[in-house]
């Protein structure tokens, strides 16, 4: 029996495989590049009763969120670099769109062919509060906002989040024309009402990166270029958020061997991700339909085989998904709390000031990680040791709820300090 498991594993992972393969291609100087392209037109920018992504090429996405469509960093023609495929869709076929995101002013990323091409179907323009002064100077209607900035698009909300990209100040010819900061450069939270997703711009690996809310998919850079995430830092962000989806981006679209940014391999990838089949190699202008990655089955009545009773629901912000927990016993030296995570629910970061923390998993399974560490995985059976001090969270899977006691021991500073 068991070498029968053994033998259909084994052939589920060739088969994730082979259908990877067949989605890339490599060209006579050795780039990985997308095997088709998908054209798409006006079907596309329909209302319709879902959140449909399509990768556009290099970091360029188009997002149709029940009929609210939004393009961010849209590299459709004129870069001045040749080009291994034509994009999906040309600004001239664009019949509406009621948003532009840009990160950052790289032409890559702000291209003013393809933005000023967009110009007659797109209400609006949004980026940094620089980016926002370049494209004022093209007659587009933009809107500048600060890192940690909200605006809402439609149904849509979208927030800026941090991104480090100062490769300008390293050039003197940059540097005669201008100081490059911190806030030129940004990347997208976009929530959806089918899910969150996070557009990460090109950035250095930031420590931020891994303390925001679970998106549910991740334009995924794993170019190892010193200037962006690199490999070892995207692999990090992918199993911090071990339930999201990550969709390809910022590959295989420009002719240009000896430059990294443009020439992460897919390959690259094999048997470093967590739950690797969420890995979407996408061709340009090919759907991927947006799904939150947890299950809305879960409610509190579900309580069977729990030893102890689930408690009452947590209403916090330090808390996501729904959390319930009840008091076990409060004793001199140590408290002991029970604590029931729905699927895809967990903690902010948080420590136990001087206080030791022991979790012993009763059910389920769900994800443990302390600062600077991988993310693990934690069961039923587990037991798991918190030193004092020690940054950390703890939660459920997409798939399971996760049930837990916690024993801390009691000092004079509290039992737990959130970390913002």
């Amino acid at each position: 029996m068991k070498s029968k498991l053994v033998l259909a594993i084994i052939l589920c992972i060739q088969i994730q495989i082979a259908w990877a393969q067949a989605r890339i291609r490599y060209d006579k100087k050795g780039q990985a590049t997308p095997s088709a392209v998908q054209p798409f037109g006006e079907e596309a920018f329909n209302v319709q009763n879902e959140t449909v992504i399509r990768w556009l090429g290099n970091a360029g996405f188009f997002i149709n969120s029940r009929g609210t469509c939004i393009m961010i960093d849209p590299m459709l023609k004129g870069f001045d670099m040749p080009v291994l495929f034509q994009a999906p869709i040309t600004p001239e076929q664009v019949p509406h769109l009621d948003a532009v995101l840009i990160t950052h002013c790289d032409n890559d990323h702000y291209s003013i062919p393809s933005c000023t091409g967009l110009s007659s179907a797109c209400f609006q323009y949004h980026s940094t509060h620089y980016v926002d002064t370049l494209m004022r100077q093209q007659g587009l209607p933009s809107f500048g906002h600060g890192i940690g900035d909200e605006f809402r698009i439609g149904p849509v909300s979208v927030k800026l989040t941090p991104a480090y990209h100062l490769w300008q100040n390293e050039m003197e010819e940059f540097r005669r024309l201008r100081e490059y900061k911190m806030e030129d450069y940004c990347g997208f939270l976009i929530n959806t009402p089918d899910g969150l997703i996070w557009a990460p711009g090109d950035s250095r690996f930031l420590p931020e990166f891994l303390e925001l809310p679970s998106p549910d998919v991740i334009f995924f850079d794993f170019s190892d270029d010193s200037w962006h995430i690199r490999l070892e830092g995207a692999i990090k962000i992918a199993n911090t958020y071990p339930d999201a989806n990550l969709i390809l981006s910022h590959w295989g679209t420009v002719d240009s061997p000896d430059m990294k940014p443009f020439n992460a391999d897919p390959r690259s990838l094999e048997g470093r991700i967590i739950n690797p089949e969420r890995i979407h190699i996408l061709n340009p202008g090919e759907p991927f339909i947006l799904k939150k990655s947890y299950k809305e089955s879960y409610t509190e009545k579900d309580t069977g085989n729990m030893v102890f009773k689930c408690g009452e629901q947590v209403m916090s912000e330090y808390y996501t998904g729904k959390v319930y927990i009840s008091d076990v016993a409060h004793q001199t030296k140590f408290d002991i709390n029970h604590l029931v995570f729905a699927p895809n629910s967990r903690n902010t970061w948080h420590i136990h000031p001087d206080a030791e923390q022991v979790l012993l998993i009763l059910d389920g399974e769900g994800y443990y990680q302390e600062e600077r560490q991988e993310v693990i995985r934690i069961k039923k059976g587990d037991v798991i040791r918190t030193p004092a001090n020690v940054k950390h969270w703890h939660g459920a899977t997409s798939e399971n709820r996760l049930v837990h006691l916690s024993i801390t021991e009691r000092t004079n500073k509290g039992h737990i300090e959130w970390i913002k």
